[in-house]
């Protein structure tokens, strides 16, 4: 057996406890130590509180009152113990935000093996897909499929945490599906499979990321900027002016007795501290405001510069692992973000927590009191500006690769994740150029992947050889669409390199187009024929542009095509767009109710004629009766139609 010839009996590791058993121990174990670690910071709040209370009470004894050193001094310590308390709550706080974000991690896992889509919340998905740029083409293809938005494809898939990953991840699925990057890509993807627990931890990494307020985006944008500095560089020579002027005042104020000078000396020196506080306040809030956006961007945080590099630092488990070591893809990424001494983002991110510890003394509680002397007498944002600029200038031609490896890698891991939680998938075979004269789509038992396990009914589908297209015959709700999206689905899951909802599948190279989904535009004043005529001419013009290709096949699905109009126009103009497909090596399927599309004799002579059926069960004793799907594909044309058998159901017979 080859290595794409993988079907449920290599389609997974073997694993102790199932990959949704273990995302739910794994939810309970983080969802109690979140509470135990909540409960504890409930006691830091209520003792902070109390001692800040009690500081205010004797600091107002002390002044109001003989109480003298005393009461100072003990005001002092309460605000002192104040102080130290809220600076051991901070862990406890960075633990909760770590236990939280595992918890959401675990939700969304669970949510998407039961296909939870209520569960999965779409909001922040779609947040990370701003400026996610796709051609018409695609977008009517990922809305006829589903393949992303609310209860999609993408969002069962993705587990991505930053914007970069999700827009890889969104741009694989709604590409073409070609046979030389979805075999690399499934190399990596049965590797990765394995490593349940460092995706877990990658996951949740990544999600502290994307929720930051800087983004990897907003980063590789800053790089290619214009340095802020240069332009203003008097800021500099003020800030170390303003520092030595700073030093020189509060060394005469402490010590002019020491040095013989007058007491009218020490004042002026007071005075100009107070200047210079001035001064450094007004450019601080007037003119550097600048400045702090470009800190928010690049490093929100230092524990966001540290987690990129903990994030990009994953690459280096895969060299723990002899198979995902080896693997020509995860090398590469690898080589990006870890093994270059210099210019890998490990080094860069490593170098950035540098300067993102100087610039964090202003976000920190544990050191803002020793951030405000060096900013209102030294301009230590400025001097922080000055070391960031200095490290773009390193490493500015790097920042995109590395987000563009970093994209890819996580788009890896979230389809390692699909492998993980269906282990009976299979991994598609492909079959390459279209010189050989069965190009075709074969399936056996093929499903559709947004479907729970319990409710999916999978059917053996075959689309092609070129020449030839399958027509989908059948009643009203009895599974044709649902059929189409099926293929069309698992199309987009081959070209990722991820295992597909079949037991068997074997295709080629291929780019989808469809028209399923049709809409009218009365603004526009497009009709819904005009409309579907658009549409269709797309399909055709995609054929066309693929016919003289080797490499790539044209895969059309079409629902209920040219509806807007009379039977016998409609089985000419249908039998018309065939044609142009057919003659164009395109390879497809269509779906219809209407028998009298599959009486057609030309429509017939190039069809594969397949149908779905309903059973009517008569209802008891006066009951309305009742109609059931068992949705299994058959071979010929429907023999039954169920449009006035609902009008009956639904109580509007006669």
């Amino acid at each position: 057996m080859s290595q794409d010839q993988s079907g449920a009996a290599d389609a997974a590791p073997t694993q102790r406890v199932s990959a949704l058993q273990s995302y739910q121990q794994r939810l309970e174990t983080a969802s109690a130590e979140l509470a135990e670690l909540k409960a504890r910071d409930g006691v830091f709040a209520k003792v902070r509180l109390a001692l800040f209370l009690f500081s205010l009470v004797m600091f107002g004894t002390a002044a109001f009152s003989s109480a003298g050193a005393l009461a100072w001094s003990l005001a002092a310590g309460l605000f002192v113990a104040f102080f130290v308390t809220a600076v051991l709550n901070e862990p406890l706080r960075q633990r909760m935000e770590q236990c939280d974000r595992r918890v959401a991690v675990c939700d969304r896992l669970v949510a998407r093996c039961q296909r939870d889509w209520e569960a999965l919340d779409w909001k922040s998905t779609r947040k990370l897909l701003t400026g996610l740029e796709l051609t018409e083409h695609q977008k009517d293809v990922a809305d006829d499929l589903d393949l992303i938005g609310r209860s999609s494809l993408f969002q069962l898939v993705s587990m991505a945490g930053t914007s970069v990953g999700a827009r890889e991840l969104a741009i694989w699925l709604s590409g073409p599906a070609t046979s030389t990057l979805a075999k690399q890509r499934s190399q990596a993807i049965r590797c990765l499979g394995k490593l349940r627990e460092k995706r877990l931890e990658f996951y949740s990494q990544a999600q502290a990321v994307g929720g930051g307020s800087g983004g990897p985006e907003e980063l590789v944008r800053w790089s290619h900027e214009e340095d802020w500095l240069p332009k203003r560089s008097w800021l500099m020579h003020w800030a170390n002016a303003s520092a030595m002027l700073a030093v020189a005042c509060v060394v005469v104020a402490v010590g002019w007795q020491a040095f013989g000078l007058s007491a009218a000396a020490a004042q002026g020196a007071l005075v100009v501290l107070m200047g210079l506080l001035g001064v450094n306040f007004l450019i601080t809030t007037m003119m550097l405001s600048p400045a702090h956006q470009i800190f928010a961007v690049v490093m929100a945080s230092r524990d966001s510069v540290f987690q990129y590099e903990e994030l990009f630092q994953a690459a280096a488990w895969l060299d723990d692992d002899p198979d995902t070591k080896k693997n020509p893809l995860l090398k590469e990424l690898t080589e990006q973000l870890v093994h270059d001494p210099k210019h890998s983002a490990v080094a860069g991110m490593r170098s950035l927590g540098r300067v993102a510890w100087l610039g964090s003394l202003r976000n920190s509680a544990a050191t803002f009191l020793l951030y405000l002397p060096l900013q209102a007498f030294g301009l230590w944002d400025v001097r922080v500006l000055k070391r960031l600029e200095a490290w773009k200038a390193t490493q500015r031609e790097f920042i995109a690769q590395w987000f563009t490896a970093f994209g890819k890698l996580e788009a890896l891991m979230s389809l390692a994740a699909l492998r993980d939680e269906n282990p009976d998938w299979c991994f598609p075979t492909w079959t390459d150029g279209k010189q050989d004269a069965e190009v075709k789509f074969t399936s056996q038992r093929l499903g559709h992947p947004l479907l729970t396990d319990e409710s999916r009914v999978c059917n053996d589908v075959q689309v092609g050889p070129t020449g030839t297209i399958l027509l989908v015959t059948g009643s009203n709700m009895s599974g044709k669409s649902t059929m189409l999206r099926s293929v069309g689905l698992n199309v987009a899951l081959a070209g990722t390199g991820a295992p597909v909802c079949a037991n068997e599948l074997c295709l080629p190279s291929t780019e989808l187009s469809t028209s399923i989904r049709v809409r009218d535009n009365l603004a526009e004043g497009v009709s819904f024929y005009m409309a579907e005529l658009h549409r269709l001419k797309g399909v055709v013009d995609q054929a066309r542009a693929l016919d003289n290709r080797n490499d790539l096949t044209s895969l059309f699905l079409l629902d209920e095509i040219l509806q807007g109009t009379n039977s016998r126009e409609r089985m000419i103009a249908v039998a018309q767009v065939l044609r142009h497909l057919v003659g164009c090596q395109a390879i497809g399927a269509i779906s219809t109710h209407d028998l009298e599309l599959a009486d057609d004799p030309e429509l017939a002579s190039m069809s594969h004629i397949v149908h779905f059926r309903e059973t009517i069960v008569p209802g008891s004793e006066g009951a309305a009766d009742e109609m059931t799907f068992d949705y299994q594909m058959r071979q010929g044309v429907s023999p039954t139609t169920n449009a006035l058998k609902l009008l009956e159901i639904v109580g509007l017979g006669e």
